[in-house]
């Protein structure tokens, strides 16, 4: 193995732990918004709450999935900058970015629409003015959502700059391509 492949090798393991070590504090915080609001939504369902608790419950999902919101924007912004990268190699630091929006606007837009979903069913179910099959039917979905976005989150977080990539990025810039 030569030694630009050695030091593009060691720039994707940096990449990757980078994103590791950023995602990682705001990972656990989001999961324990999403098991907050599936253990109301459980205790919802059980229907054994008086009409204060149940409010209550019902601000508390609210509030996780604002949580959530800011928490993906966090998510969201990571993104590679110069200076954390050996300057003597000629990486494109934008096209790697590039990659990484690409994989993440489309997660993005699946988040926000569960977001979305579960805080409307949340509004219908604080009126009172569904029926028993509505309303249990609100509660799936709200559930289903739930573990939507923890496979969503678990896909965002199991993202990685693959040394394939990486390499075609390389030899491009190394033959003198413009990208």
């Amino acid at each position: 193995m030569s030694n630009s492949t050695n030091s593009i090798k060691v720039q994707v393991d940096y990449i990757n732990q980078q994103f590791e070590q950023f995602h990682s504090p705001l990972s656990n915080e989001f999961r324990l918004c999403l098991d907050c609001i599936l253990r109301c939504t459980h205790v919802l369902r059980l229907d054994r709450l008086d009409q204060r608790t149940t409010v209550e419950a019902f601000k508390v999902i609210e509030h996780n999935i604002k949580i959530q919101s800011l928490l993906l924007d966090k998510l969201l912004s990571w993104h590679l900058t110069s200076d954390e990268l050996d300057p003597k190699q000629p990486l494109n630091i934008d096209r790697i970015n590039q990659q990484f929006e690409q994989f993440k606007s489309a997660l993005s837009v699946e988040f926000r629409l569960s977001f979305n979903c579960t805080l409307c069913w949340i509004h219908l179910l604080r009126l009172g003015r569904l029926d028993q099959c509505t309303t249990e039917r609100a509660f799936r979905v709200i559930e289903y959502n739930a573990k939507l976005q923890t496979l969503l989150l678990n896909k965002l977080l199991n993202w990685y700059l693959r040394q394939n990539r990486l390499d075609a990025v390389f030899s491009e810039l190394s033959s003198g391509a413009e990208l």
